[in-house]
This record gives C-alpha cells, sequence and structure tokens, in this order.
C-alpha cells in the first residue's frame, strides 16, 4: 500500500492505493485540527510502503569502525605501527576476547584493552638514534635539534629523553606524528615541507638528525647547513637502497652486496665533508629498514664554515643516473646537434625501469652502433662562424 498527500488551500487530502488490486480510495480533511492530525500521521515518506517504512525506523544507525581506528583513537600515545602489530600478536582484547585481524568491525561501546609492554619511543626509528647516541659518544642535553624525516616522531621521542631542550620536526607528509609528540611543548612540528626547499627556522639549531627517503642526504645539504650553527652535529641514517645507482639496487628494492654499502657510506662521508664537516665514525644500524635493508648511522660535527658561492657550486652534485644530471651532460656537446643524438644520450643516463633495462640490454649492439654513429657526427660537426 502507499500513501499520497496532497494539499489544497484549506483542504487535505490522503490518497491510499494497493498495489495487489489496484484499488484507491482518498480522504478529505477541512478542518485545520484534523489536517494537523493528517500531517501527523503521514510524516513519513510517502513513496515507500509502510513496510518499507518500518524496516528503516527499526534499523540503528551503523556505529561500528575498524578495531585499529578504535584502537588509535583511544590509545592515542601510540603509532598505528605498534598497534597493527600488537593486534597481530594477540595481545588485543574486545570485550575480554582476543582479536587479531586489524580490520575487525567493533562498536564504540566495545571494552578495548591492550595487554602489552609499553614502547620506549612511539616508533622503532628511536632504538636506531639511540644506539648512534650511545655508541658514537653523541652529546644532546640542553640542545636545540632539527628532525627532518620526522615521521612518526621515533628521533624527536629519542633527543627529548636524551635531554633535547626543543626539537623542530620536518616533514614532507602530513598526518604521521604521534599524538604524543605532536602534542608535546617543547616540539614544533613542521609537516608539508621539503627539507630541500626550507627557508629557514625561528633560531639557528645545535644539531640535526636525517631520516630521509626518496631523496639523497648531498641533495638536502646546502639547506641544513643554513639552519645551523657554526658548530654544531649532524647525525644522518644512510639508506643505501636511496643512495646508490639504479643498476645496484636488487629486486624489491634491496641492496645486499656490502661492497656496494662501503661505496655508499665513502661517498656519503666525502660528500658531507665537502660542506664543512668532519665524519667522526658510523655505525651499522641494529635495526634493519622496513624492508629488510642494512642502514647505516653517521656522526659528523661543523668544522668550517662555507660561502654561499661555495655552498651552491655543492648544491649540483646529484646522482648521476637523474634525468637532471642526463640533462647537464647532453648540454655539454657541440650545438646544434640532431635532436635523435640528444635523445639517446638522455635515455642511455637517465633513471629507466626494469622492463626497460632489460629492452636496451637486448639491444645493446645496436646501441653501440647508434653511438659510434653519434661520435662520428659529433667529431664531423664544424660550428658555424659568429
Amino acid at each position: 500500500m502507499g500513501l499520497q498527500l496532497l494539499k489544497l488551500p484549506n483542504h487535505t487530502v490522503i490518497s491510499c492505493r494497493f498495489a495487489r488490486t489496484s484499488s484507491s480510495f482518498s480522504f478529505l480533511f477541512s478542518q485545520p485540527n484534523l489536517q494537523e492530525l493528517a500531517a501527523r500521521w503521514v510524516g513519513v515518506p510517502m513513496h515507500r510502503t509502510f513496510a518499507s517504512v518500518k524496516f528503516a525506523k527499526a534499523q540503528p544507525p551503523k556505529k561500528r569502525k575498524r578495531l585499529d581506528e578504535v584502537c588509535l583513537e583511544r590509545f592515542q600515545q601510540y603509532s598505528r605501527t605498534f598497534i597493527q602489530s600488537w593486534i597481530l600478536q594477540g595481545k588485543v582484547f574486545v570485550d575480554g576476547k582476543v582479536v587479531n585481524k586489524a580490520g575487525t568491525p567493533v562498536s564504540d561501546k566495545a571494552v578495548v584493552h591492550i595487554m602489552a609492554e609499553v614502547p620506549k619511543y612511539v616508533c622503532r626509528a628511536g632504538h636506531k638514534l639511540e644506539a648512534a647516541i650511545e655508541q658514537l659518544g653523541i652529546d644532546v642535553s640542553g640542545k636545540v635539534a632539527l628532525d627532518s624525516g620526522l615521521s612518526t616522531g621515533g628521533f624527536t621521542d629519542c633527543l627529548l629523553q636524551y635531554g633535547a631542550s626543543f626539537v623542530y620536526g620536518v616533514d614532507v607528509g602530513y598526518g604521521q606524528v604521534a599524538e604524543k609528540i605532536r602534542t608535546h611543548e617543547l616540539v614544533s612540528v613542521i609537516e608539508r615541507t621539503n627539507l630541500r626547499y626550507l627557508p629557514g627556522l625561528p633560531q639557528k639549531v645545535d644539531l640535526v638528525t636525517l631520516d630521509l627517503s626518496f631523496i639523497s642526504i648531498l641533495l638536502v645539504m646546502p639547506a641544513i647547513v643554513n639552519v645551523m650553527k657554526e658548530e654544531a652535529t649532524l647525525v644522518t641514517l644512510v639508506k643505501p637502497q636511496f643512495e646508490a645507482r639504479r643498476s645496484q639496487v636488487g629486486s624489491g628494492g634491496i641492496v645486499r652486496d656490502p661492497l656496494i654499502h662501503q661505496e655508499v657510506l665513502d661517498r656519503i662521508i666525502k660528500g658531507v665533508e665537502n660542506f664543512g664537516f668532519s665524519s667522526k665514525g658510523w655505525i651499522e644500524s641494529p635495526l634493519k629498514g622496513a624492508e629488510g635493508n642494512t642502514e647505516f648511522l653517521v656522526h659528523f660535527t661543523r668544522t668550517a664554515k662555507r660561502s654561499e658561492d661555495e655552498l651552491k657550486t655543492l648544491n649540483m652534485t646529484e646522482p648521476v643516473h637523474s634525468p637532471e644530471s642526463a640533462i647537464k651532460e647532453a648540454d655539454i656537446l657541440p650545438w646544434p646537434i640532431d635532436l635523435t643524438c640528444i635523445c639517446i644520450v638522455y635515455t642511455n643516463l637517465c633513471k629507466v625501469t626494469r622492463t626497460e633495462q632489460r629492452s636496451l640490454a637486448r639491444t645493446e649492439s645496436k646501441h653501440r652502433k647508434i653511438s659510434e654513429m653519434i661520435a662520428t657526427e659529433i667529431e664531423e660537426y664544424v660550428p658555424p662562424e659568429l
């Protein structure tokens, strides 16, 4: 049965229609009180049947969230990584029962308990920096620090526990910082900011820690030097998978060769020393990276102040496999040259995918012939007289 309400100038008409028999009837109300009664009676949406309306009213609103989301809301001092790890380990209880799936829907009224040891830091990165502080003899007490690559805040948490007076946390991302760090009175969180283009800080810092991904440490050094005091300390986490050449990185983004590890370390140490720093030692991180990569922590102290011109020159340092460096290599060739030549030079120097690498390997002999033709063309080229 369906209802339809029609309002006329001084009357109210209720029309009822039965679906099975296709019969219908109508009620006409003229008095105001009957009109009000009719309006209350048919106050439900009239395009639905009574059965569907009753069913809709009987359905309670859904107030169930994922277990990991509920835990993050109720235990804001812990990161998502710890929460999900505890759930998988069976250390989270919902209404007295163990739940080991993070996506399990949980009511807002459910009682959630976590029976796990409270971690020392908000994430595992804190243990990496702790190892460097203890083994390399780094003094943190009373210093103003910059933690770049803030992420969850493991490095910052470690700095605070070792007595740092204030910490600026910079990260290109947003919303990853643990609540404990975000609300700490001695921490200033600067999100959505690329360290490479950091204009400055309210004050110069005594200590800088770097935990960067998808960018070389050498590319951010000019910005780092700009915010450091003349006698300052730098502690950087070196990740070979982001510093090695593309051909040196194995499957899954893992660098396993110890020789490549040493090559990357030597290049980073030498590159940082060019900015006026002195290496005081390095250690292998006690914890591997998220994908299983071996990482290293290097301790530097600032020894000399570089001029702005020197810093601009050093800022040109980039990995040889980047597209930008390929363009620079092409720029040194005699000009003008056929565009095809430049395209081939660019293709050989820039970063390519594994599929493209295999394709280039299969046609290596063809490329060698083309390269010889290019070399011949360059040698025979005579620049026009100006």
